[in-house]
């Protein structure tokens, strides 16, 4: 954690009460001037911190960014997110991700971006991602698997994402669709991407990008985005804490990849089971250039989703799912 960060757990600590300088500088081990430096820094950043005459510093208000101050002391996790890591722009931080754990950053990492510029979905497509309304993140995971168990883990992560959704909206009922969506009332709230490196038969790491609609308003929405896509405060008319919904997904989510890691996917399948927007229904998927439609009938213990066709049951490990039979 920064100096300014220490600061901000100090102040908050103190719960609207003074903290003088000099216990400050005795917490940090630095001077007065830089306790001035960093609190500077903090109000550039957004937080409104009161000054005192020699009483010391207040923390009246703290802006609505997922900074590491804003997430650790929400966090109930042993692991994931107590190092997160906020930048205000970047193009991917699933691109980010990728250098840090190629220089060996540790597992659990997480990485909060304000905006994207160049965010992808899948099939390379870009991710709409507006300034300062959403949840743009990235988890860094080291599970010593065998690379074929990925296939299961963005279910996983979406698993989580819903809950935490619940946790944030009680009211709203956020449904899976194979393989990485989260959608409300049939519209999406939330994209998964997740990257993976990998030797024969070991996982290097996996990086579970996540972009989560919180803040985003109609007015905000490209008009071919209107009718697909929406947000918590679209659903319910209020606003949220983005760092408040990023601390409820890392609390979900590591107690299900922990089982996920430990006993694979079978131990899940009920829970995703139910929040199954497929399930039952009539899909087309697009897989390697070709359309198949059939009735999804659940997804298997390896993440794969069972579609039943004209042909007999077909698991489909990837590609894009389209409701209804959509014509050639």
């Amino acid at each position: 954690m920064t100096g300014a960060e220490q600061i901000v757990v100090i102040l908050r600590e103190a719960a609207g009460d003074e903290v003088s300088s000099r216990v400050l500088c005795e917490r940090l081990g630095v001077s007065r001037a830089a306790v001035w430096k960093q609190v500077e820094g903090l109000r550039s950043d957004g937080y409104e911190i009161e000054a005192c005459s020699r009483r010391g510093y207040r923390l009246v208000r703290a802006p609505d960014t997922p900074f590491a101050s804003e997430v650790l002391p929400l966090l109930r996790t042993l692991r994931i997110g107590r190092d997160c890591r906020y930048v205000s722009e970047t193009g991917s931080t699933n691109r980010d991700m990728a250098a840090l754990a190629e220089g060996g950053a540790s597992e659990a990492v997480v990485l909060v971006a304000g905006r994207q510029n160049a965010g992808r979905g899948r099939m390379s497509r870009v991710w709409f991602s507006p300034s300062e309304a959403n949840l743009y993140f990235s988890m860094l995971l080291r599970p010593a698997n065998e690379p074929g168990r990925a296939a299961s883990l963005p279910l996983v992560a979406g698993l989580a994402v819903a809950a935490a959704l619940e946790d944030c909206a009680p009211g709203i009922k956020p449904q899976i669709k194979w393989p990485n969506d989260i959608l409300v009332g049939g519209r999406k709230v939330c994209g998964i991407l997740c990257e993976m490196q990998a030797e024969t038969d070991c996982v290097r790491y996996i990086i579970p990008g996540i972009g989560v609609n919180v803040n985003l308003t109609p007015e905000m929405l490209p008009g071919d985005l209107e009718k697909r896509a929406t947000s918590l405060r679209i659903e319910t008319g209020r606003i949220f804490s983005r760092a408040a919904v990023l601390a409820a997904v890392l609390n979900r989510f590591e107690p299900l990849y922990d089982r996920w890691r430990k006993d694979g996917f079978e131990p899940l399948i009920q829970a995703v089971a139910a929040r199954d927007l497929l399930y039952g229904r009539t899909v087309t998927l697009e897989i390697g250039g070709r359309r198949v439609t059939g009735r999804a009938d659940g997804i298997q213990s390896d993440g794969a989703l069972r579609l039943v066709t004209a042909q007999g049951v077909v698991p489909v490990y990837s590609g894009e799912a389209h409701l209804g039979n959509v014509g050639e």
